[in-house]
């Protein structure tokens, strides 16, 4: 009941937000991510494709593809899959109205950005309650960086034994670790 409470509250400060302070946010957090070692070290960077008020991604996505980088991006089934991206004119509403790929390639990200409704200093997340990200990640190896806006942070959260933490989050204020 926790989690939900403090989901149904975050989301609610979060979708209260202006879209030019969402992306004045989110271009200080491709900033930082961007400076990232851990960043600038993967090849395949597995990014979400922003729903709503979430943080967005997709300056970054093309961003990382200039790069010569290959973006990977979810795909929700009964788990999530990482598929190539290719072009943004390659997406269809898929699984819960979220963009995904239409043609599908497999790809194994080296690290994945991972969004959130809540995050915590101790480094755990609150997604939206299906698990899905927590089932991916506690069968990958690639570093985990949750990205949020600063008030999205909180000292502690509930934990569940299969919530898997993240390596590091970003807000467009603080990087914690």
């Amino acid at each position: 009941m926790v989690k939900h409470s403090l989901r149904k509250d975050m989301l609610a400060k979060r979708d209260s937000i202006s879209g030019e302070d969402r992306q004045t946010a989110s271009r200080k957090i491709m900033q930082e991510l961007f400076s990232s070692p851990k960043f600038q070290e993967a090849k395949v960077i597995g990014f979400y494709l922003a729903k709503g008020s979430e943080v967005d991604t997709s300056e970054m996505i093309k961003e990382t593809l200039k790069m010569g980088k290959e973006v990977a991006v979810p795909v929700t089934n009964h788990m999530i899959e990482f598929c190539r991206f290719t072009s943004f004119d390659d997406l269809a509403k898929g699984k819960f109205g979220i963009l995904e790929p239409k043609h599908r390639t497999p790809a194994t990200p080296d690290l994945i950005i991972v969004p959130g409704v809540v995050f915590g200093r101790c480094m755990h997340r609150i997604g939206y309650g299906k698990g899905y990200y927590d089932s991916h990640l506690a069968g990958s190896s690639a570093y985990r960086i949750g990205i949020c806006y600063d008030f999205q942070v909180m000292e502690e959260l509930p934990k569940h034994e299969k919530d898997i933490p993240m390596d590091e989050i970003l807000t467009e204020k603080r990087i914690i670790r």
